[in-house]
């Protein structure tokens, strides 16, 4: 029984790359899964994965043993095709619930029309194609030649597939339903057995498997850093200064939170368990809220007079409510009543 991982698969490498190739490949992986260089906590499993595959694709002796495993892993009678990674793009919605996606593979069959053969034999001759029935074509100068299509004919009982351009092949769309499990992050793949296309002509061996590597798409609210969301939040300068009830987006919908009075810097909320989901060993995130400090534009006089009573009472406890202020006035009072030296 086959234990250990596709490296080619691992790498996104053809099964005939170069040492130069799996370098480069295996390069843009690390970096991309150093623990140092991504906070993930799936980072450091991937890069185990990434270099363990690399080990093994630099070793001749080890990846021979590896492919006669494989090899004798398969039918006795069928070879297995190669195995093919495609990426699958997942809102972070999607990705942290799970979901069901449509995915569309590349798919080639024998061209029903001509049997898989290209040509096309007609009951009765039909012009060429090439000379449109005259048996001669325009040369280079304007001169004409016999057409080599039709050795000057000018009628064919035989033409190339119109359906398949004379190749034998047609595209046939393919679609796989496939059940994305939750909590999968960015780079992690997911594995479907024996469902990698084959190329024209392989119809007898055992189809590879399909990795379908995830990506997450940009979100709206949400920017994930490692398993924390953060979201910015939009709020009046009122309700943080006076404090009080908001309602605040999750990835599961809303939730409300409660803003302490005074709140003047608007400092982050953190909102334990509510970032993006674990699995396993891997507790969960927390959503971690940015409050943005909102001043309307003011519009009605009634306003301004709300305003100027509260400058007013200020102004009447200056010293204990607002100290850098007072300590101003106090400032400007010595300058306009005393000498300015």
């Amino acid at each position: 029984m086959i234990t250990v991982e596709d490296p080619f698969a691992v790498l996104g490498v053809a099964p005939k790359a170069s040492r130069e190739e799996i370098r480069t490949a295996y390069r843009r992986l690390a970096m991309r899964w150093h623990p140092d260089r991504n906070p993930s906590p799936a980072a450091s499993a991937e890069f185990k994965r990434v270099h363990a595959a690399y080990e093994l694709l630099l070793d001749d002796e080890r990846l021979a043993v590896w492919q006669q495993a494989r090899h004798g892993a398969t039918t006795d009678r069928a070879a297995v095709g190669d195995d093919l990674v495609q990426p699958l793009t997942l809102t972070l919605e999607q990705a942290a619930a799970g979901c069901q996606r449509t995915v569309e593979l590349p798919h080639r069959v024998r061209c029903s029309s001509c049997a898989g053969s290209g040509r096309v034999h007609h009951s009765h001759s039909v012009p060429c194609p090439a000379c449109s029935g005259c048996g001669r074509v325009v040369r280079a100068g304007g001169r004409t030649a016999r057409c080599d299509t039709c050795a000057g004919h000018g009628y064919l009982r035989e033409t190339a597939c119109t359906d398949c351009a004379g190749s034998g092949w047609q595209d046939q769309p393919r679609t796989l339903e496939v059940t994305v499990p939750p909590a999968l992050l960015a780079g992690e793949r997911l594995r479907l057995a024996r469902q990698a296309p084959l190329p024209p002509g392989d119809e007898l061996k055992v189809a590879g498997d399909l990795y379908l590597e995830i990506s997450l798409a940009v979100h709206e609210l949400f920017v994930l850093s490692g398993l924390d969301l953060h979201c910015p939040i939009p709020v009046s300068i009122f309700r943080l200064l006076c404090g009080g009830r908001i309602e605040v987006p999750t990835l599961g919908g809303t939730t409300w939170i409660e803003l302490p009075p005074p709140s003047p810097t608007a400092g982050e909320h953190r909102l334990a368990g509510l970032g993006f989901p674990g699995k396993g060993e891997r507790a969960a995130g927390d959503l971690v809220l940015h409050p943005q400090a909102i001043h309307p534009r003011l519009a009605a006089r009634e306003d301004f007079q709300l305003l100027e009573l509260l400058e007013w009472r200020l102004a009447a406890d200056l010293e204990s409510r607002a100290p850098l202020l007072a300590d101003w006035q106090q400032r400007l009072r010595a300058r306009r009543d005393g000498p300015v030296v």
